[in-house]
């Protein structure tokens, strides 16, 4: 009887495991199936896919896409055939961020948020920044040498400068609300030679340096008309010429000492006026032309 027993349990025992066998074979042909007729109907389409990372890679292992979670939120790569990375978008604390590599792995252009705005950048083959875009500012750059111009715009002032290969500006063009527009050219080492800018209220008015920097000559606009000022190797204006709304023109020479010691003039009859005076500017003598005497 117990012989029969244990017989009984080891056969339905044997059919348990058959039974299971069968089902999970059911199941395996099921879904072969299922995966047939999706293929040949079309892609399998997913609602939702919930991933922290995912690659795109080729038959040989390389990545060419990857989508990934990075600490300031999402980064997006391509990837040429080889691995090597092409372009990446992502996010930076102010906001997005895109970066350009050549083949050759050299970052070669970059556009990205800032906490002021946006910033766009661009660099040659080997590296050297050719470009750079700020809020408000533009510098386009020589990747040989330190030369380069820049155009900036701050609140309501504005300027472009020429900077030499030396890193040095030559030429600088700029405008203020309170002091005007200013142009300035200056020599290769740096030194302004030549100064032009409007007096607000006044006219405009152009300056002659030397390279030692020493202010020479002076021409300027005003109401009354122009003007002129020669000044000696001590900066002493020597000789001076104006003009007047009422009188014409006048041209004065001064001592090194900046004394008046002789002017030429038109007087309030329109006549000509010659006045001569010592070394401390007295005793002057004033000369006129013999009232009608015609050579």
């Amino acid at each position: 009887m117990n012989d029969r027993l244990f017989k009984l349990e080891q056969e339905l025992t044997a059919m348990k495991r058959s039974t299971r066998r069968w089902r999970g074979a059911t199941t395996l042909l099921l879904v072969g199936a299922g995966l047939l007729a999706a293929d040949a109907v079309g892609p399998t389409v997913i609602d939702h896919l919930v991933v922290r990372k995912l690659d795109v890679i080729t038959d040989d292992g390389h990545s060419v896409l990857s989508l990934a979670q990075t600490e300031t939120g999402g980064q997006i790569d391509l990837y040429s055939a080889d691995g090597t990375n092409l372009l990446r978008l992502g996010t930076n604390v102010s906001g997005g961020d895109m970066a350009v590599w050549n083949r050759a792995g050299t970052n070669v252009a970059g556009i990205w948020s800032t906490a002021d705005g946006g910033t766009f950048n661009l660099w040659d083959g080997d590296g050297a920044k050719t470009l750079d875009i700020e809020t408000g500012s533009f510098t386009l750059r020589s990747p040989s040498s330190k030369s380069k111009v820049v155009l900036e715009a701050v609140e309501r002032t504005s300027g472009l400068a020429f900077v030499n290969g030396e890193g040095l500006p030559v030429i600088i063009l700029g405008t203020d609300e309170k002091y005007g527009t200013l142009v300035q050219l200056a020599d290769q080492q740096g030194q302004t030679v030549i100064d032009m800018r409007t007096i607000p209220g006044i006219g405009g008015a152009m300056t002659l340096k030397t390279v030692e920097g020493k202010r020479v000559v002076l021409f300027a606009a005003t109401g009354e008309g122009g003007s002129m000022n020669l000044m000696n190797s001590r900066g002493v204006p020597v000789v001076l010429a104006s003009t007047s709304a009422t009188n014409g023109g006048a041209f004065t020479i001064a001592n090194e000492r900046g004394v008046s010691v002789a002017t030429v003039e038109a007087d309030d009859e329109q006549r000509g006026a010659l006045n001569i005076s010592d070394a401390d500017g007295n005793g002057t003598r004033r000369v006129r032309p013999l009232r009608g005497y015609s050579p």
